[in-house]
């Protein structure tokens, strides 16, 4: 390990991105204090596992953004043993090794990227050649980088159409284009990849949300699908749990309806909304394909252009039924949605996420500017604290019409009624998922407090007292927390947060379990090794 004195503000975290073994054979973890038994169930976590490849013919191949590490699955098995306590097995296992070796080979990344740096000598002429010729995703599915969400028995997937409540048969990660990658749910081996278009023939468009909307009921999938063009086209769809069939809700398109890169929507009881963000793609989407990254191509930022939400029926056949734009603003994700009615008999959606002033919370994320082992740890967060700062917003999409298809779509003012800014709270928002799509009282993030390089603490946020309680210790880097509900639970914030972190002093990693109350340990697990800092999570029953 590197000293601590020899990392940003002494608080290490590079090992934390750069995981060189995996455990292939699950391996029981040895538990301190007190898992509770409705915790019982699987923990996946999903995202980056190294960004370094060693010995390329080009020398050290580095990814440069950490949305562009390579992809991996990390699994928990909670189990009740004979004397009620719960017992955890953790196996893991990096899913684009063909990638990583095509690479070492070669010492070349050809595929689009979020936001990897190219060569500056690549010439006109191979831009050219990227522009004009089809770019493919890999033929092997470890060829194809995709992991950022990770859900189980996606509905229309393979004709999977479970109820969802057995014990699910599929695994499947998504990333932010329309692609999917399937795994074994146990080994996590890859199995294949897939896109949108095999869901629906409307779905051939390349981009959508990597987070797609769950109906807590029953169990539907709701996403869009972006087309580029003259005029770009959004598809909000459905694919229904209980057929499997998948069904457009809405097509969308218009002079003032712009592809950009969006990472998540809302969902409410009879509603989608699609928020079009200040992430506009430049040249009507051909600017991903000749910038080969979607960072490049969304790095002007206009403050006049206003954020465009777009709500679309999703249980009437009444498609697009209202439009509203707010301040320009940008966002990764919704944390609820929930409807109210009004006086007169319209509808009302309020919705809830993180959002920032700019674009300028994408680049932050280039590994040189949070790394604490890296020279420039630190200058970008001084340059840009206030625009790199979270805003819990909530707005209220006022006067929908609840039962007919309006003669005339109008644009309406989406109203901001709360505002709590960081560092009270900061990323990758969670609440009780018993409380999606009605109306709640608490959130829980992972906040930068300045102490680090990156993310720092655990955040329970009230949002009626805007008052926070935190969860940290030196030099421990927390993941994101998913939320566990007791279900005997009289209160919202009676369960527990599952939290892998990182231990800077040891170089290893644990499952820590948190009290969603007050943020107190119950127990942890501790791993022989380091679980990356990824992305997202999913903890699913037995």
């Amino acid at each position: 390990m590197v000293a601590s004195s020899e990392h940003f503000q002494g608080w290490p975290n590079e090992a934390a991105f750069q995981a060189d073994g995996y455990q292939h054979t699950p391996v029981k973890l040895s538990v301190k204090g007190l898992i509770p038994s409705y915790a019982a169930g699987t923990l996946y976590r999903t995202g980056p596992s190294q960004y370094i490849v060693k010995d390329t013919p080009k020398g050290d191949f580095k990814i440069d953004h950490w949305f562009d590490g390579f992809s991996s699955i990390h699994r928990f098995e909670l189990t009740l043993s004979a004397d009620g306590s719960v017992e955890v097995t953790y196996n893991s296992r990096q899913n684009v090794d063909a990638l990583v070796e095509k690479i070492r080979s070669t010492g070349n990344y050809d595929q689009l990227t979020f936001g990897q740096k190219r060569d500056p000598c690549d010439g006109l002429f191979k831009k050219m050649k990227t522009v004009f010729t089809a770019v493919s995703r890999g033929p092997t599915p470890e060829e194809n980088n995709i992991g950022v969400t990770i859900a189980p028995d996606v509905p229309g997937i393979n004709g999977n159409s479970s109820d969802g409540k057995s014990r699910f048969k599929t695994l499947t990660a998504f990333t932010d284009n329309a692609s999917y990658k399937q795994f074994d749910p146990e080994t996590l081996e890859p199995l294949g990849v897939a896109d949108q278009s095999s869901l629906h023939p409307a779905l051939a468009g390349p981009l959508s949300a990597a987070h797609a909307n769950y109906d807590p009921v029953n169990g539907d999938v709701l996403n869009h699908n972006l087309t580029f063009g003259r005029n770009s086209i959004y598809r909000v769809f459905k694919t229904s749990r209980a057929t499997g069939k998948t069904e457009i809700l809405a097509t969308i398109s218009g002079p003032d309806i712009k592809p950009a890169y969006i990472h998540s929507s809302f969902l409410t009881e009879n509603f989608m909304v699609l928020g079009i963000w200040s992430s506009h793609i430049a040249s009507n989407g051909l600017g991903i394909l000749w910038q080969r990254n979607i960072v490049d191509s969304i790095s002007r930022f206009d403050p006049a252009r206003k954020s465009i939400w777009l709500v679309v029926d999703r249980k009437h056949g009444r498609g697009l039924v209202a439009k509203f734009t707010s301040p320009a603003c940008f966002m990764f994700h919704s944390s609820n949605a929930w409807e109210e009615t009004a006086a007169d008999g319209t509808t009302s959606i309020v919705c809830d996420h993180v959002e920032y002033e700019n674009l300028d919370i994408i680049h932050r994320f280039y590994f040189e500017n949070f790394l604490s082992t890296s020279s420039k740890a630190g200058e970008f967060i001084k340059t840009h604290r206030e625009t790199v700062k979270p805003h819990f917003a909530r707005y209220r999409l006022a006067g929908i019409p609840t039962t007919e298809k309006p003669a005339r779509i109008t644009t309406s003012t989406a109203e901001r009624i709360l505002t709590i800014d960081g560092p009270l709270l900061g990323e990758f928002p969670t609440i009780n998922p018993d409380y999606a799509t009605r109306p709640n009282r608490f959130l829980y993030t992972i906040v930068d407090s300045g102490k680090s390089s990156y993310f720092d603490s655990i955040a329970k946020t009230d949002l009626e007292t805007k008052k926070s309680v935190f969860w940290t210790q030196d030099h421990h880097t927390p993941g994101e927390a998913i939320f566990v509900p007791n279900p005997e639970g009289k209160s919202e914030d009676d369960g527990v947060l599952l939290v892998v972190n990182y231990d800077g002093n040891t170089g290893k990693s644990y499952l820590l379990c948190l009290d969603a109350k007050d943020l107190s340990e119950m127990g942890r697990a501790d791993v022989d090794g380091v679980v990356p800092a990824g992305f997202h999570g999913r903890h699913t029953k037995l």
